[in-house]
């Protein structure tokens, strides 16, 4: 299997997993002060939007796609706030939908791609592939917090 078909597997397993969570937690649950699992999978998106941003960029051979906002707290803020009069049904369509444009973008990347440094879009220098990790590393987080607060 390529490496690149490696990353999709991992992320889809991830998110499958997740989505058995997501379906078995009471949408009104608190995970975090004032986010629910609303707020939660809009968190997700929103960053899966932001490198998803970053590596049409990097394939564009483009500038590095860097975020206006740097204050990851305010980015979070931000995000929950533009999305606040959506339902949960809207949330998760985005959340699906946004992970599925981003796969396609993923599977047209090349395997040389893959250990290319780049610059990511909070400034910091990584792999496409470690930037393509931290979709999963980021969604294994909130699942693991999501568990937490369901016990």
């Amino acid at each position: 299997m390529s490496e690149v078909n490696d990353l999709i597997q991992r992320i889809d397993t991830v998110r499958n997993e997740m989505k058995v969570v997501v379906e078995s937690t009471d949408p009104n649950l608190e995970i975090f002060p004032g986010w629910t699992i609303k707020e939660v999978l809009v968190n997700i998106t929103s960053w899966e939007i932001v490198i998803h941003k970053a590596i049409l960029a990097f394939r564009a051979g483009d500038p590095p796609y860097f975020l206006r906002e740097q204050d990851f707290d305010l980015f979070n803020k931000n995000e929950v706030e533009k999305r606040s009069d959506w339902g949960l049904e809207q949330v998760i369509r985005e959340w699906e939908e946004e992970r599925e444009d981003l796969k396609k973008t993923i599977l047209k990347l090349k395997e040389t791609d893959l250990p290319i440094e780049m610059v990511l879009p909070w400034g910091s220098d990584r792999t496409v592939y470690e930037l393509i990790e931290i979709i999963e590393e980021h969604e294994v987080e909130h699942m693991e917090d999501i568990k937490k607060a369901t016990k």
